[in-house]
């Protein structure tokens, strides 16, 4: 009976022991995020004339993306070109006429106004008609077109979803106890769901506030490795290697003090208990290895 119960003991506190150190390698949920990701909207109200660009279709920084029917303000911006060209005329004029002294300073000065005033028109007018294009802020992909060629979009209105997945970041929750040892640069892997692989990731950076109820904190991520089948919103598990062990020998990702072999009298592994000693057959407890009773007649 004492050797069945010795090897009970045994084999549990093997089990726990086995346990606390599986806990190092801890495995969070992530998910994958595009590095720059944008909801590009119309600045004028307007009809769209070009779309050049589908769901899924790549593009590059620059490329042109969307244009709207600005008739109506490139004539007025040819307008104001004329208006402009009028008032140098008449500056000039006025100029030689103050020479001649057939004009007073204040009238010449009047003359410039206008002629400035005419500029600022144009300057404006050009500003206008950047509006009515829009150009690629990075490279990238289109993740969803919210608009149709020749619909009438009013200024706000969104017109294309887009990322840059050049570089897919990872995000994860973390506990907080872990900003004793987890620091960027630290190397660990990324399990997706959807392509049943793994990818190797460092962190890139650590969040800026804790969350005192679930006392977790956001970290980001890079995938180091190829990326060519990687999507943004794909999710799976990142797995955190036990990269060194606290000084105390507790377990990096979970913080625990591993279970150590007691150094004498053959006591459990698992707790550190004394040695559990036989009793008299109907005396003392087994469980608490209290003294042996008194036979019985």
């Amino acid at each position: 009976m004492r050797t069945f119960l010795r090897l009970l003991i045994c084999a549990t506190g093997f089990s726990v022991f086995n346990t606390a150190y599986a806990a190092e390698a801890a495995e969070i949920r992530a998910q994958l995020n595009a590095q720059h990701s944008s909801i590009l909207s119309s600045e004028m109200a307007a009809k769209i004339v070009q779309l050049n660009v589908q769901e899924g279709e790549r593009f590059k920084q620059g490329d042109l993306l969307v244009a709207f029917n600005c008739a109506e303000q490139q004539a007025q911006l040819k307008k104001a070109q004329a208006v402009v060209q009028a008032a140098e005329k008449t500056y000039e004029v006025n100029s030689r006429l103050t020479k001649l002294n057939s004009m007073s300073p204040l009238e010449l000065e009047m003359a410039a106004a206008e002629v400035a005033k005419a500029k600022a028109d144009i300057a404006l007018m050009g500003a206008v008609l950047q509006k009515c294009a829009i150009a690629a802020p990075f490279s990238g992909r289109v993740a969803e077109r919210l608009v149709q060629r020749y619909q009438y979009v009013k200024a706000g209105d969104p017109i294309l979803d887009i990322l840059d997945d050049s570089q897919l970041e990872v995000t994860v929750l973390v506990p907080s106890s872990w900003l004793k040892w987890l620091k960027p640069g630290y190397e660990f892997k990324v399990f997706l769901e959807e392509t049943e692989r793994e990818y190797p990731a460092k962190v890139k950076m650590l969040g800026a506030r804790i969350d005192a109820v679930s006392q977790s904190i956001k970290i980001t991520g890079v995938i180091t490795g190829k990326t060519d089948d990687l999507l943004a919103g794909m999710s799976g598990r990142a797995i955190f290697p036990a990269a060194a062990t606290a000084k105390d020998g507790g377990s990096v990702a979970s913080g625990m003090e591993p279970m150590r072999p007691t150094a004498k009298d053959g006591g459990s592994v698992a707790s550190g208990m004394e040695p559990m000693r036989p009793t008299a057959k109907d005396g003392g407890s087994v469980a608490s290895g209290t003294g042996s009773a008194a036979k019985h007649d």
